[in-house]
């Protein structure tokens, strides 16, 4: 799609299936076609909640890649329980500052959307779609933000491994079970959503599973704090706002000016310098004649 924030966005070939699909199914394809907007547009976000959070923790985002089961941003804070926490964090809440946005919307009543085609659906809409993004993702498990939020917690007591075998355990525990309900919807009840149900349960569990071999890829905790981090904040406004001064005592002198007249390329736009032999700067008329 592009680079935003300096952070590439992507999108994966299988999202192209699932838009089609949501397509085909909604019926009207123009309000079909801005729901999806509106939905990858909401996740977007909460990638670059992820994204941005990791930076300031001082770390890096490589990427966002957005497919038919939400967004991924690879991003990699610095190390560090608090760090990892804010990082996890980011996302659900970007996504409650968008629920209590579009809640508001809708609150309010407001007159001109009943005048504009969809407006009032997909506000509704939006405001759905955000809450159960928002619930989704702080569920307990891995891969989604809720299962790294318990794990960043406990990781400060229990240190990162033991609270990653925790954090793993439970989510397994949450995916065997949402497996089940998921068959039990397909099979008995006869739900449409059953074996979607059972296809993310699967993919928790696989992406649990991995968490614990990502821990061999990292080193010792690294040091990391919120005061340090906003008080490096305020040194680096005051160096840049000292560096614009400075910039702007330097641009507001001129470049030339004659030694014995005091002009400079300021007073006309015609003046000729040059340096003489020794070393002073002189315009044309002043210029010192070439000793014979």
């Amino acid at each position: 799609m592009g680079s935003f924030a300096g952070i590439p966005v992507r999108i994966h070939f299988t999202f192209f299936i699932y838009a089609c699909y949501r397509l085909m199914e909604a019926g009207d394809y123009l309000f079909g076609l801005t729901f999806i907007i509106g939905l990858y547009l909401s996740i977007l976000l909460h990638e670059f909640g992820h994204a941005l959070a990791a930076r300031w923790c001082d770390g890096d985002a490589r990427e966002i890649i957005l497919w038919p089961l939400g967004g991924l941003a690879v991003c990699r804070p610095v190390f560090n329980p608090t760090a990892h926490l804010i990082t996890s964090a980011a996302g659900p809440f970007v996504s409650l500052m968008l629920f209590a946005g579009f809640f508001l919307v809708n609150w309010a009543d407001l007159r001109f959307l009943e005048h504009v085609p969809y407006l009032r659906e997909l506000m509704e809409d939006m405001m759905v779609i955000n809450g159960v993004l928002l619930l989704f993702n702080l569920i307990p498990a891995f891969p989604m933000d809720g299962g790294r939020i318990l794990r960043d917690i406990l990781w400060r007591w229990l240190g990162v491994e033991r609270a990653t075998k925790i954090a793993v355990g439970l989510s397994k525990v949450i995916s065997i079970c949402g497996i089940a309900y998921g068959l039990y919807l397909h099979w008995y009840l006869q739900h449409p959503n059953g074996i979607w149900l059972a296809v993310v349960s699967v993919f928790i569990f696989l992406q649990s599973s991995a968490e614990l071999m990502a821990l061999e890829w990292e080193g010792a905790v690294q040091p990391f704090s919120i005061r340090d981090r906003l008080k490096r904040g305020e040194r680096r406004e005051r160096f840049n706002e000292s560096l614009a001064r400075m910039e702007q005592e330097i641009l507001s002198e001129p470049f030339h000016r004659c030694v014995v007249c005091g002009k400079s390329e300021r007073d006309s736009e015609t003046l000729v310098f040059r340096v003489a032999s020794d070393g002073h700067e002189y315009c044309a008329e002043h210029l010192p004649s070439r000793p014979k």
